[in-house]
Order: C-alpha cells, then sequence, then structure tokens
C-alpha cells in the first residue's frame, strides 16, 4: 500500500518530541491542597485567605487580590509587575502596616494557586522570630474553585475594570477607592450585612483604617466605572 492509499497517513505529519522539563514542586511540598483539608480538619476554627492576582494586559501592572473568609473582605493592592519580588514586597508592607501579631490573625492560613507569582511562600509565611508562621497552601493545577470565593468576588472587580484594560492607568487611590465601595456593598450571603461592618468587628476599625479602608454609606455606594471619573 502507498501512503496515498492510507487517508491517515496523508492526514497526520509524523509528530516531532516535544522535550518537557519537570515542574518544580519543592515549593508544595506539605502545602499542596490534600495538606490544606487536613490541616482545617485539625483546626477548624481558623479563618483563611484566599489570594490571587487580577491582570489586565500581558506584561503590565497587574492586582495583587486577598479575600478574607468568611466576611469577604478583599484587600486589593496595585502592583508593577506579576513577580515573586512584588508580591512579596507587598505582603512586607501589610505586615509593617499591622504589625506580625495583628497581620497572623488576620492572615493565618492563606490558599493561593499556582502562579509563577507565589512559588516562595516562605517569604510570605515569615511573621518574624516571635510569631506564629503563616501557612501557605496551594490548589491543585487548573482548579480555580477550590477558591472559588475570591473567583465570586473578583466580579466586583469587573463591574469597574473590563476584562484587558490596561491596569497601569488606575492609581493606587483609584484601587482603594473601589475596594472601599465594594468592602461597604450589603451582601445576601451575609445576611444584608457588609464586608467592611464584618471585618471591624473581627479586627477593630482601627486595624482596618491603617490598611486604606474606610465607612460608606449604601446611598452612596457606586458599581460602575463612573466612580473614577468621581475621583478625578
Amino acid at each position: 500500500a502507498r501512503n496515498i492509499d492510507l487517508p491517515r497517513r496523508v492526514r497526520y505529519s509524523k509528530r516531532k518530541n516535544k522535550k518537557t522539563h519537570p515542574k518544580d514542586t519543592t515549593v508544595r511540598k506539605g502545602r499542596t491542597y490534600e495538606d490544606f483539608e487536613k490541616y482545617l480538619l485539625d483546626n477548624p476554627d481558623t479563618q483563611i485567605v484566599e489570594m490571587d492576582t487580577v491582570e489586565g494586559i500581558k506584561g503590565h501592572s497587574v492586582l495583587l487580590t486577598l479575600n478574607c473568609i468568611p466576611f469577604n473582605f478583599m484587600i486589593v493592592c496595585k502592583l508593577e509587575s506579576q513577580t515573586i519580588s512584588e508580591v512579596t514586597q507587598k505582603i512586607n508592607e501589610i505586615k509593617a502596616i499591622l504589625g506580625y501579631e495583628t497581620f497572623h490573625k488576620i492572615f493565618p492560613v492563606i490558599l493561593t494557586d499556582n502562579g509563577k507569582e507565589f512559588k516562595s511562600p516562605d517569604l510570605i509565611e515569615d511573621n518574624g522570630p516571635d510569631v506564629v508562621k503563616t501557612k501557605v497552601f496551594f490548589c491543585d493545577s487548573r482548579r480555580n474553585d477550590q477558591k472559588g470565593s475570591i473567583e465570586v468576588t473578583h466580579e466586583y472587580i469587573r463591574r469597574y475594570i473590563e476584562l484587558g484594560t490596561d491596569l497601569d492607568k488606575y492609581s493606587k487611590e483609584d484601587i482603594y477607592l473601589m475596594m472601599n465601595h465594594i468592602n461597604n456593598t450589603k451582601r445576601e450571603k451575609l445576611n444584608g450585612n457588609t464586608p467592611y461592618n464584618l471585618m471591624k468587628e473581627n479586627i477593630r476599625e482601627e486595624n482596618i483604617k491603617k490598611l486604606g479602608f474606610y465607612f460608606i454609606s449604601p446611598e452612596d455606594i457606586i458599581l460602575k466605572p463612573s466612580l473614577f471619573n468621581n475621583n478625578k
């Protein structure tokens, strides 16, 4: 039989063997989603924070998002680039503002994905020599549903900033303004309460204010891009 007599032989060219490089899984040792579930069984009352980044245009600024469960209170920080150093620097800034003890109270456990910007969890976990370390765990690959709460809260961000928008044009003040409006929005799943009020009861209002958050009355909430026009 000739090649022309074999349809599949004509249709498919010989596949090239692609070289594959094994992924470095060292940072995941003791930090897998299975480890996370086991930890919660032993520590059922532990507060969880889900961590992620929101991209605009590849290679430009991104948003670091930290969603505090069960209050759905989200802290959002603008990063100049999606890198380990930017994430670490921002986390360290939050530690400096709050102090290690308060930081650990708010962030005892962080659950995140396998993004390259989160590949140095030991730098995030370190709370100094006198305070218990924060625990960082990773979701399974391609399982964003394992941190579904932060994915849902990201939908609020998309009310202001459409997918694919260059985040460089938004100032740090714009991002904090947006998050204050989001955190002061009443939620059905919180029985009509707001993330701001619940978080205030948990860590005291003075600590929330240190992070740049404040109360906004319900009638003044704006959940659309025109909010930024009012900020100019």
